[in-house]
């Protein structure tokens, strides 16, 4: 998650420095930052799924953790549109990887939130959204790399998804109570 919100800064930097036309690059510092972090993050990521592969499942099959799986493909998304000007085939090999890895997570997180019964009410949780905002993502990258029908179609998935959480946190907030302190945060998902 921590490489979303980098990888974001970094494409709103970069944005503001082509607008404004701007004479420093902060950019360019927070883009090799932003993968040198997800590398690293990738590579404790695939330690863990070596050396401890019972936590990584049990993670996975965690009905609040499972929304945080997606992060890593949401992150490539990001890290691919950052990458757009400055490294057009990273951004594309990012980008393409990213997204079909998302959408493969979006329809796995989909699967178990619909098939299984170790879901309640109170699970659900602004952190839910995070399978879907990958596909919302989606165009950023996928139009200028000329991906624009698939990065659509993913779109086209998060659009249809968006709406149908918000209706279940609404329910949940009524029917539930407010969120217990330690998920709060997530509300500025």
């Amino acid at each position: 998650a921590m490489i979303m919100g980098l990888a974001g800064l970094t494409v709103a930097w970069n944005r503001a420095e082509q607008i404004f036309g701007l004479g420093f690059s902060v950019s360019s510092f927070l883009l090799p930052l932003a993968a040198g972090l997800f590398l690293v993050l990738a590579v404790l990521l695939a330690a863990k799924a070596i050396l401890y592969p019972q936590e990584l499942l049990a993670e996975i099959g965690h009905p609040v953790k499972l929304a945080f799986v997606p992060t890593v493909s949401v992150a490539m998304i990001l890290l691919s549109v950052a990458f757009l000007h400055s490294a057009p085939t990273v951004s594309f090999w990012l980008w393409s990887a990213g997204s079909i890895l998302h959408l493969a997570l979006t329809l796995y997180v989909l699967s178990s939130w619909i098939h299984h019964t170790k879901y309640e009410i109170t699970h659900l949780n602004p952190a839910w959204f995070i399978p879907v905002v990958g596909n919302v993502l989606a165009p950023l990258g996928g139009v200028p790399l000329g991906l624009g029908a698939w990065a659509t179609a993913q779109f086209g998935v998060g659009l249809f998804l968006w709406p149908v959480l918000v209706v279940l946190l609404v329910v949940r907030m009524v029917e539930s109570g407010p969120l217990p302190p330690k998920m709060a945060p997530t509300l500025f998902v």
